[in-house]
């Protein structure tokens, strides 16, 4: 249940963050004080401190470390002798930044994507997390209240939502959660008493990948995130997205590791459905392009069938168009194959691969509507670039959706040219078109799911894009001018992947 008459004090960066925010706390009936772009001085709240103050800023940078800091301080200074608890929000591709803000004394701090209900459930936690240190502070002369408040920090931490524990230097585990219960079917007393369990449960073809994060995970400070697969009791498959931080004492020791570990089943099922949805979708906005291009052929075998059936020929001529039917066929099949190849479900299973093949697969698919649309293709894709571990078959769905939106963008035709380079580490793919461009104003929301300009699309396609590179340990950048064109740019790290990263496999649900 939500804390009565609790206050939240919203700082984000922009209007949009105030109204998923909003949207998101309405049902609980919190009394909200909102602060957009914090270009000004915090207002005097010292008559009636907030509950909870939820900082949402966007592009956390290193440079901006310090003044973060201060800010924190300020709002933790509102709550006079009770400092206010601070919640702040991060997009997953600044998870790096987990462990330096919270030495700058956030509370607490979640990772985008968040489902509603979720925060929901944290700020419940924080603000009864915040009742109960309210008490302790009233009540502790009292030895049997305080007590009974350890108790309900006790009761608090045994009933998130989400499976955590703390494991020591050694590996065996100092506290776990019941939630390990509801997720796995074995009790948290199973776990304290065979810590080798953590890694029994998981499945075999993942194990390595945990056993190697387990070795990893206590000689950094850095945060660890990865998703894996577990089997429970029962032998059902269940993901776990895993996020694990060193933990240290006052004076510094490590103590160990805490560890935050969610199901994430349903989300991955949810995102498999939307990657082959979208791929289906692609081959939907090339269907009229092929229907041309398979048009062709089938008119080149019915007439030399005519010609065969109803005119004496010489047997070269007879040869000559057999050998038309043949090739025409062979042609058919290639592009029913490749159709199929590209629309069935795929795993995310990362491999040593070159990329010219990747992108050579993609312009094969998209290249009747390229021609269809007068656009130029020009590529610029050296011999010698290096092999990276990657997914094919996920690297063409989002090849082939760069192609057609540019395409899509060239309605009076235009030139198309794709580059790879090696730029330090990491390979650079570039997608250059000479379209109308993207307005500023949506620019900043082309990678957000649903959002999207063009009539009957499904605004889908460039966030599972970016969500593949970010899968791929990469990323997505796109520059634009309007009425000047638009350059996508997709960086791949050359170095493979390593088991300590993160592994997913994504396996076909039906």
């Amino acid at each position: 249940m939500p804390v009565p008459s609790a206050s939240l004090l919203l700082l984000v960066s922009n209007d949009l963050q105030v109204t998923r925010l909003t949207t998101a706390f309405e049902p609980d009936g919190y009394q909200l004080t909102t602060l957009v772009g914090l270009e000004h001085p915090l207002p005097s709240l010292s008559n009636a401190p907030p509950d909870l103050a939820i900082l949402w800023l966007s592009n956390v940078l290193p440079e901006a470390l310090s003044d973060l800091e201060k800010l924190v301080n300020q709002i933790r200074g509102i709550g006079a002798s009770y400092p206010t608890p601070v919640l702040m929000i991060i997009d997953q591709f600044e998870a790096r930044w987990v462990e330096p803000v919270f030495r700058l004394g956030v509370t607490d701090i979640l990772t985008r994507p968040i489902h509603p209900l979720v925060l929901r459930q944290r700020v419940r936690l924080l603000l009864q997390a915040r009742q109960t240190e309210l008490a302790i502070a009233r009540y502790q002369a009292s030895e049997q209240a305080l007590q009974e408040e350890k108790e309900r920090f006790r009761t608090v931490a045994d009933f998130t939502y989400d499976w955590e524990y703390w494991s020591g230097l050694d590996g065996a585990l100092i506290y776990n959660s019941p939630s390990c219960e509801r997720i796995t079917g074995y009790s948290p007393q199973a776990f304290l008493e065979d810590p080798g369990l953590l890694t029994q449960i998981v499945v075999p073809e993942d194990r390595e990948v945990f056993q190697n994060h387990q070795r990893n995970e206590l000689q950094t400070e850095e945060t660890y995130a990865i998703d894996f697969q577990v089997l429970t009791k029962t032998g059902e498959k269940r993901w776990i997205g895993h996020l694990c931080q060193q933990v240290h004492a006052k004076d510094g020791r490590i103590l160990g590791r805490r560890v935050s570990n969610r199901d994430i089943t349903e989300r991955k099922l949810v995102e498999h459905t939307l990657i082959r949805s979208e791929r289906l979708a692609a081959i939907g906005r090339l269907t009229a392009s092929l229907s041309h291009e398979i048009n062709n052929p089938l008119q080149a075998i019915f007439n030399s069938i005519e010609l065969l059936q109803d005119f004496p020929l010489e047997e070269e001529e007879r040869r000559q168009y057999l050998q038309i039917m043949r090739l025409e066929i062979e042609r058919l099949m290639k592009i029913n194959a490749e159709i199929l190849d590209f629309s069935r479900a795929s795993e995310f299973t990362l491999q040593q691969t070159m990329i010219q093949p990747i992108i050579e697969h993609s312009l094969f698919l998209a290249s009747t509507q390229l021609k269809h649309a007068n656009v130029l293709v020009v590529k610029n894709i050296p011999e010698n670039l290096p092999q990276i571990s990657a997914s094919p078959d996920q690297l063409a769905q989002v090849f082939l959706n760069l192609i057609i939106n540019a395409s899509e963008h060239m309605p009076e035709g235009g030139k198309l040219q794709i580059s790879a380079c090696v730029n330090r580490n990491q390979l650079e793919i570039s997608f250059e078109d000479t379209g109308s461009g993207i307005p500023p104003d949506d620019l900043d929301l082309i990678f957000e799911p649903f959002y999207t300009t063009k009539k009957g699309g499904t605004g889908l396609g460039l966030s599972i894009s970016q969500r593949i590179i970010q899968r791929h340990h990469g990323s997505v950048l796109v520059h634009s001018v309007p009425g000047s064109g638009s350059i996508f740019t997709v960086m791949l790290p050359i170095q493979p992947v390593s088991a300590s990263s993160g592994f997913e496999k994504i396996d076909d649900p039906s």
